[in-house]
């Protein structure tokens, strides 16, 4: 399956495309609407917004996810390209083409310094504001506009969420106009004619987006164009015609490897006869096995002739029993803590620091090393969860390991953000247990 993420026209018709040559498709709205527009065609879609894990869940699905957002979705492509980078997916982007602004329109690097430069216009003139901008930054633009005594009228998608973004920002009902756009020139120069607007404020969302009708319509009324500039995109655009030809390759087995042309966000190209990717594996919950089952997995691995490296972070005092079996099995062991951990009890001693950091340097060297198969980090939960280790380190140092090496992580609490892109997750749950009534005991607990 190949997963589409976008629900503007032009997204619609790139699922159309894919879906006429022959691939199984599902397209992902961010709204219901938007849903219903494609299922009009007969694509498969599904519509609303989706949290990380909701979005790593479908991205684990797909055999490859082509992202047609909004130039300005920089939130659902940020997290796509993380999903896709730790679950080995490969991500190809095919934003709108950007318009060709003319010299006359005023540039905004951002919504508020769009908000900025519209109310200095409007109040040469004492005109009021046209806003196109969509609803959700709708609230950057209005205080400015209201403090200076400048009327504001916004124009967003007739949709719950766009009229209560609305009066959340502060507008009323007049000043409100509830259409579904792109719009023609003639309606839109009529619009800033009727409300006395000297101003108008939109977003550089390329021709599918109506920009040129709006800038058209400036200059007929005589109004001052603010154009928010579209945010850099750090990957390559492909065209339709781009992603087909690699999508083609992939169904006659290529790897990602054999598209130079095409990004697989944050990972390095699966070596030519490469046939499993490793995956990402959590391991958390207030129950007993954690670190039982990672020490299970090693074994396994180093019986199949796998490269392990085994980390443990904070897990100080008497060594557990599994680590000797490892070493002798060929393991990388590292476990720097010496000292019994104070985490237990709620502090954090310096061993504890100094430990983690030790134990992030070995474990950020296996992570770059393509000769390890599989890197266990044992209690790196409670490393993150006590600020003992970045998190956003590790997702990167995650997203940028070799594609065929596995990773476990163990312990309690581990952070929704490593969950969300996770493509194992198991939660150890305390049904029954003896602790802490019954010592840990020598080769079961310790």
């Amino acid at each position: 399956m190949i997963l589409v993420l976008g629900g503007t026209s032009d997204a619609r018709a790139l699922a159309d495309e894919l879906r006429g040559a022959g691939h199984d498709v599902l397209l992902s709205a961010a709204s219901a609407y938007g849903a219903r527009l494609a299922g009009e065609h007969g694509t498969p879609a599904r519509g609303g917004a989706l949290d990380a894990a909701g979005l790593a869940e479908l991205i684990a699905d797909a055999a490859a996810v082509v992202d047609a957002t909004h130039p300005f979705a920089e939130v659902v492509t940020g997290t796509a390209k993380e999903a896709c980078a730790l679950s080995g997916r490969p991500y190809l982007r095919v934003p709108r083409p950007a318009a060709d602004l003319p010299d006359r329109v005023v540039r905004a690097a951002d919504s508020a310094e769009a908000a900025r430069l519209a109310v200095e216009h409007a109040a040469l003139t004492g005109g009021a504001i046209l806003l196109t901008v969509g609803a959700k930054t709708v609230r950057d633009y209005v205080p400015a506009a209201l403090a200076a005594g400048l009327r504001v009228v916004a124009r967003v998608l007739p949709t719950e969420a766009g009229l209560r973004a609305c009066e959340e920002a502060g507008l009323e009902p007049r000043d409100v106009i509830a259409m579904q756009g792109p719009t023609s020139t003639e309606l839109d120069a009529a619009l800033l004619r009727h409300l006395g607007a000297t101003v108008l404020v939109t977003k550089d969302s390329g021709d599918a987006g109506g920009l040129g009708e709006k800038l058209r319509a400036a200059e007929l009324a005589g109004a001052t164009a603010v154009v928010v500039e579209r945010p850099a995109d750090s990957e390559a655009a492909r065209t339709t015609a781009e992603v087909l030809d690699w999508l083609a390759g992939l169904q006659e087995g290529q790897s990602a490897s054999d598209a130079p042309e095409v990004t697989v966000a944050g990972l390095a190209p699966e070596p030519a006869g490469t046939s499993r990717r490793g995956l990402l594996q959590v391991y958390t919950g207030d129950g007993k096995g954690k670190t039982t089952a990672a020490a299970g997995l090693a074994l396994r691995a180093l019986g199949a002739g796998l490269v392990v490296t085994f980390v443990q972070f904070v897990k100080g005092g008497r060594e557990s029993s599994e680590l000797a079996p490892l070493r002798a099995a060929g393991a990388e062991v590292v476990r720097p803590a010496a000292a019994p951990t104070g985490l237990l009890r709620g502090t954090t001693t310096e061993d504890d620091r100094a430990a983690c950091a030790a134990a992030w340097a070995a474990a950020r060297t296996a992570l770059t090393d393509p000769g390890v198969d599989l890197v266990v980090l044992d209690e790196l939960h409670a490393a993150l969860r006590h600020g003992l280790v970045e998190l956003p380190e590790v997702l990167r140092a995650l997203a940028a390991r070799p594609p065929h090496q596995e990773v476990v992580t163990t312990g309690r609490g581990a952070p929704d953000e490593l969950l969300a892109v996770a493509r194992l997750v198991t939660r150890m749950e305390p049904v029954r247990h003896p602790y802490p009534g019954v010592p840990a005991r020598r080769g079961i607990e310790w």
